[in-house]
């Protein structure tokens, strides 16, 4: 019997080892970066909070920065893996460190909110002087010399941009004082400046009912996404690109427990936006959380493999040169960044969370 019981639990051992599913998966260990109280960290917010992670055999991290360029300028340091960013951050660090573009999560066009005062001279020249869109607030005359509180070289200036260029402005007809969201809200509302140029949960916040809203991320049509992009280095190392795989198939299973338990969402967004150091009410979470939705992962796979009509490239891709070869105009980046953008995107991931 006692050579019967050891056949037994040796055949179960080697059948274990053999039959994916019955052994119990090797944990994996992998560190994420993000922007404090955004749309696409959300979801993974939510999974920490409710041991998804854990039940995949996850050990995450994370670290939190105020914009995407600071974020990428940690690449340097290896400090993350995994990073969820705006544009801002996809183009610093593609062409900067390096990064490669493992999709996107979201549109980011709602939550990106440019504010000026009632009784201002741009409030008081209405809507209807801008190509871009009527909606827009101001006239050429009333925002030239203007002082507006903004992040440089985020995609809250690229707003700034837009909105000025359907004026016939640049950012050299006003004076940009370059700030965090947070910060500029804080000052913006304490009265410095003649506008600011915010994003996220304070674009809904109850202070800014008194004021005008001049522009947005929707009018001015900036067609922005949240992205995911991967420190080069963590990349070349197939357990970690395990781990993203892993992570990745739980930050889309996060998202459909998010639309099946809405409210439940958009509290757990609330609590994370006040860890963050914003207040943001319960209700007001859960229009910051419809202004962007979340992609499907077959959509982010067709966008980074479907190839765009106007070059070698997918439409992915097409859409973040469009971007930059603005910012290359304004002379925010230089001639030949465009190249150093391509070839950088890698669709595997994606692919294989998709798949499963």
């Amino acid at each position: 019997m006692k050579k019967i019981l050891a056949a037994s639990l040796a055949l179960c051992l080697l059948l274990s080892l053999a039959i994916p599913g019955l052994a119990e998966e090797k944990k994996l260990s992998l560190t994420v970066s993000g922007i404090d109280g955004s749309v696409n960290f959300t979801p993974i917010y939510i999974a920490m909070e409710k041991g998804f992670f854990e039940e995949a055999s996850l050990d995450v991290d994370y670290v939190l920065f105020t914009n995407g360029p600071v974020q990428m300028e940690s690449l340097a340091s290896n400090s993350w893996d995994l990073g969820f960013t705006g544009v801002g951050g996809v183009l610093s660090g593609v062409i900067s460190y390096d990064a490669v573009l493992l999709g996107a999560t979201n549109t980011d066009n709602g939550t990106q909110t440019m504010w000026v005062r009632p009784g201002s001279a741009i409030a008081e020249a209405g809507k209807g002087n801008n190509t871009v869109n009527e909606e827009i607030v101001g006239s050429a005359e009333s925002w030239k010399g203007a002082t507006v509180l903004c992040n440089s070289g985020t995609v809250l200036e690229y707003l700034l941009i837009k909105t000025l260029g359907g004026f016939g402005l640049t950012t050299q007809d006003v004076t940009v004082i370059t700030m965090d969201p947070p910060t500029a809200n804080s000052a913006f509302l304490g009265g410095t400046a003649d506008a600011c140029v915010i994003t996220g949960a304070i674009s809904f916040a109850d202070n800014k009912k008194d004021y005008v809203q001049a522009s947005c991320g929707n009018w001015a049509k900036t067609g922005l996404e949240c992205s995911i992009v991967a420190n080069p280095n963590s990349f070349k190392n197939d357990e970690t690109k395990e781990a993203m795989v892993r992570f990745l198939k739980v930050y889309w299973q996060t998202i459909a427990w998010m639309n099946e338990h809405p409210d439940e969402a958009a509290q757990m967004c609330s609590d994370f936006n006040e860890e963050c150091g914003t207040m943001l009410a319960v209700e007001t979470a859960s229009l910051y959380l419809a202004q962007d939705p979340y992609y499907t992962a077959d959509q982010v796979v067709a966008s980074m493999t479907t190839k765009s009509e106007l070059g070698d490239y997918s439409i992915m891709e097409e859409n973040l040169l469009g971007i930059l070869n603005f910012f290359i105009d304004c002379g925010k980046y230089n001639a030949g960044d465009d190249q150093k953008l391509l070839n950088h995107i890698d669709p595997s991931i994606m692919e294989q969370v998709a798949a499963q």
